[in-house]
């Protein structure tokens, strides 16, 4: 056969399964730019088993909320109208291609491939802020279906494919014989299904992602989708001690993400897999296979780290000095150039990772967001240099409150962030008192005398108890705090959950 043959073949859908009809129905909501939730809740409860998938995943590590969902409304809010549509439209596919028994394939290895690296694909696309994280999750769990399509259209074609093969094996044989490789036939496969552009157009370049500039949203959405197909040929490998260090290489050129932060995505895929093995039904790894995958992340993390400090001691006299200034610098740029705390761009870099091992590791984490009451009068009465007096002296003032472990940065003009990792609502709250009293105690002197200053300070902490879905609606919590704080007269400190707590009685007793 041909591969112009083959593509017509291909493109007729010819011995393989067609979407279902609801999955054809959500491929068609999802291409509506003025979609309703009440049409994908009728769409979605057609299937009663994807029903109930969609309520296991809302309520899942992938969406870590406060309270349950109990209906597919609720769970439609909490995931995204769109997120729910790839979700379920995942669903349906794999259930139809599933079927499927091919020739010459190992194929409970290539289902735990594919969950693996959806899986993957889906933790390299939080880690860089990729967005349409779940339409990342979809493209890789398609991405290999064209392998199943040629075996449909050639029953004896990967039989003839010398074992054992691992997945180079595959693309190099597919286009020597077909001229070209599998994800290039799944891409047209997923086209003529109607599947949205970015999600077959990733899954065209997931083998050459360096087509796609990896600056552009299209870019990061193919490289996630490569590089959750490497990670899950890298573990399923016999050397997969072996294969991880170009692997950490690769995602370091592809993506940026250094060697902590990879170990850090190993950490959050064993995380999900739980999810993902009861949302299709079928094992990705064992548990021990699991605990030996991350001890190997952890091992290669830990000789390159020992391999760099060699590498540091090694150095001569003039290059310690240059590398002393290098860090300088480095330090430098993570700090506010007035204040001397952390400016904006690293707290969000560093209050992300905060977030990030909260919710895996289930630990508490709070934040304070402070503002300096009534700096703007202090500014127009005695100068702006007084007022950037004032802002330093703050500084060290909350600097002094605080544990080295945790984060003081500069949010915005007159306002800071306190980030307390570890800290439940009752230490921050005497945090917070401790920094009300210092700021009082503090005194900048102006011509006509000493300046008196008191700040607001609003609190917030993710706990087991009070769950928040991301960074930012933490920060919002706090900020909704500060702003009581201010209503109730300033120069004192409010708790968001103490505000919801009040809003609930409230609203109970009406």
């Amino acid at each position: 056969m041909t591969p112009q043959d083959f593509e017509i073949r291909l493109k007729a859908q010819v011995d393989f399964p067609s979407p279902s009809k609801v999955a054809t129905e959500i491929i068609a909501l999802a291409r509506d730019p003025d979609i309703e939730m009440g049409r994908v809740a009728t769409a979605i409860s057609r299937d009663p088993a994807m029903t109930a998938k969609i309520l296991r995943i809302a309520n899942s590590a992938f969406y870590s909320q406060r309270r349950p969902s109990q209906n597919l409304r609720q769970a439609l809010v909490i995931i995204g109208l769109n997120a729910a549509l790839t979700l379920a439209l995942s669903f349906s596919l794999v259930s139809a291609v599933r079927a499927l028994r091919p020739v010459g394939i190992d194929y409970p290895r290539f289902w735990r491939r594919t969950l693996l690296a959806a899986t993957a694909a889906r933790a390299f696309a939080e880690a860089t802020k990729a967005p349409h994280a779940e339409d990342i999750f979809l493209a890789a769990l398609l991405q290999d279906i064209g392998v199943l399509a040629i075996d449909r259209a050639s029953r004896d074609f990967y039989s003839q494919l010398p074992q054992p093969a691992n997945h180079a094996d595959w693309i190099a044989y597919e286009t020597a014989k077909l001229g070209k490789d599998h994800a290039a036939y799944t891409a047209i496969l997923l086209r003529s299904w109607n599947l949205p552009d970015r999600i077959w157009q990733a899954v065209a370049a997931s083998h050459k992602p360096q087509t796609l500039p990896g600056d552009t949203d299209d870019g990061r959405f193919a490289r996630c989708v490569t590089l959750g197909s490497d990670l899950a040929e890298a573990v399923l490998s016999t050397d997969r001690p072996g294969s991880l260090p170009g692997l950490a290489q690769r995602v370091l050129d592809l993506v940026g993400l250094g060697n902590e932060a990879f170990t850090d995505v190993v950490s959050r895929v064993l995380s999900l897999i739980p999810e993902t093995e009861a949302l299709y039904e079928t094992s990705i790894l064992e548990a021990d296979d699991a605990e030996n995958l991350l001890a190997d992340a952890r091992e290669l993390l830990a000789v390159r780290n020992l391999h760099a400090l060699q590498e540091v001691s090694n150095l001569q006299a003039t290059t310690s000095v240059l590398l002393t200034r290098t860090e300088e610098a480095e330090d430098a740029s993570r700090r506010d150039a007035l204040t001397g705390v952390l400016n904006r761009a690293w707290l969000d870099r560093l209050l992300d990772r905060e977030f990030t091992q909260a919710v895996v590791f289930g630990r508490d984490l709070s934040i304070a967001h402070v503002d300096i009451d009534r700096l703007k009068v202090v500014n127009d009465k005695h100068g702006t240099e007084l007022g950037d007096n004032v802002l330093k002296t703050c500084a060290l003032k909350l600097q002094s409150c605080v544990r080295g472990s945790d984060l003081v940065a500069r949010f915005s003009g007159e306002e800071f962030l306190v980030v307390l990792p570890g800290a439940d609502r009752d230490i921050v709250k005497q945090v917070a008192q401790r920094m009300l009293n210092a700021v009082m105690d503090m005194q900048v002197n102006a011509v006509d005398g000493p300046v008196k200053v008191t700040v607001s300070i609003g609190l917030a902490t993710y706990s087991t108890r009070q769950r928040f879905p991301s960074t930012l609606a933490l920060l919002e919590a706090a900020d909704h705090a500060l702003y009581a704080a201010k209503l109730c007269g300033r120069n004192r400190f409010e708790a968001f959950e103490d505000l919801a707590a009040t809003n609930r009685n409230a609203t109970g007793s009406r």
